[in-house]
């Protein structure tokens, strides 16, 4: 289960680095119902792998499973990219914290 300070630490990055574009994000994340799976499986059901480069992998999955949140990332993400796609995935409810536990 993701827990409500890594919640809020999501919501804090993706203002933080993406403003009124990460604003619009979490409420595409809180429209959607997430889906509580694990780092692993989004991994293996969802993404393309796209020559090592893991930040277009993950927006593979989140395209596949959630088009209209993927339609409000912003085109040019910045220098914190992967900061706020690991958020993005955190508001879907993919478990990345508890994947690399087990």
């Amino acid at each position: 289960m993701i827990k409500y300070d890594r919640i809020i630490e999501a919501q804090n990055d993706l203002v933080k680095y993406w403003g009124d574009d990460g604003k619009k994000v979490i409420e595409m994340c809180f429209e959607w119902h997430t889906s509580n799976m694990t780092f692993a499986t989004f991994l293996s059901d969802y993404c393309t792998a796209c020559g090592g480069d893991w930040g277009g992998m993950l927006l593979s999955g989140i395209k596949k499973l959630y088009p209209d949140v993927w339609d409000v990332i912003p085109n040019k993400m910045g220098s914190y990219a992967w900061i706020c796609i690991c958020a993005v995935l955190t508001l879907l409810g993919v478990e990345t914290e508890r994947s690399l536990e087990l």
